[in-house]
């Protein structure tokens, strides 16, 4: 199976001189899903931030397509991420968020139309064209948030924690209208998030990270019946 991405002895050491990531390796086939998983503060956005080209590490590489992507700035690795607060413009109709990134790759608004409107449907949001941001509800926004991304068409999806911000009930249902959405795209996917239940949901492979290692690496069924020490079977009780 061919390797999409491609993450190499990544390191990022802190101002303090502690590891944020400390020799991450990773490789993801094209199309596959995967979640990272673990406690706040272990590394888990910085990696992130890393494949977005918002950050650089100070050691190792991140090949995309059998090329390392280092040197190439944020815009042109076309990569979506989806923030945890969802960056949304709130003096913008949400026809204009979700279009946002296709203007900014100099798309005509007669071309916009369409991609939108098939946007809107993917996460059912026909009708809310000329609705403000601050008139929609919490999944509302996630879910213009997520149109957002996938309307430029990205070779790679991150999201970084896009249901913490909402409460229980709405977590699990737009969790499950997350996953049929992630079904449908053939498209790599990284979901971040310190919730075990939802990496295994949105993921089909997971990575457990702590104090800027991968701890353990598999299936969700091998990081619940065969934990590799005390503290994964701690934190997936």
């Amino acid at each position: 199976m061919e390797h999409e991405l491609i993450i190499h002895n990544v390191s990022k050491i802190s101002a303090t001189g502690s590891y944020v990531l400390n020799n991450i390796n990773l490789d993801l086939p094209r199309g596959s899903r995967l979640s990272v998983l673990g406690p706040s503060g272990c590394g888990k956005t910085t990696l992130l931030r890393m494949i977005a080209g918002l950050d650089t590490p100070d050691a190792g590489d991140i090949l995309f397509n059998g090329a390392s992507i280092l040197n190439l700035p944020p815009h042109k690795r076309n990569f979506g991420m989806m923030f945890q607060d969802y960056a949304l413009f709130p003096h913008l109709d949400v026809f204009a968020n979700i279009a946002f990134g296709l203007k900014m790759k100099g798309i005509s608004r007669r071309e916009q139309a369409p991609i939108v409107a098939e946007m809107l449907a993917l996460t059912n949001l026909e009708g809310f064209e000329r609705r403000k941001v601050d008139e929609l509800s919490g999944g509302e926004r996630q879910r213009v948030a997520l149109a957002r991304t996938l309307a430029p068409d990205p070779r790679l999806l991150m999201l970084d924690e896009p249901l913490s911000a909402l409460d229980r009930v709405l977590r699990k249902y737009l969790l499950t209208q997350l996953t049929q959405i992630f079904s449908r795209l053939e498209i790599t996917t990284i979901f971040v998030t310190h919730d075990h239940k939802e990496a295994f949901a949105a993921g089909s492979q997971i990575i457990l990270m702590n104090q800027g290692e991968i701890v353990q690496q598999g299936s969700p069924d091998n990081l619940i019946h065969h934990p590799v020490n005390d503290w994964v079977k701690s934190f997936m009780a």
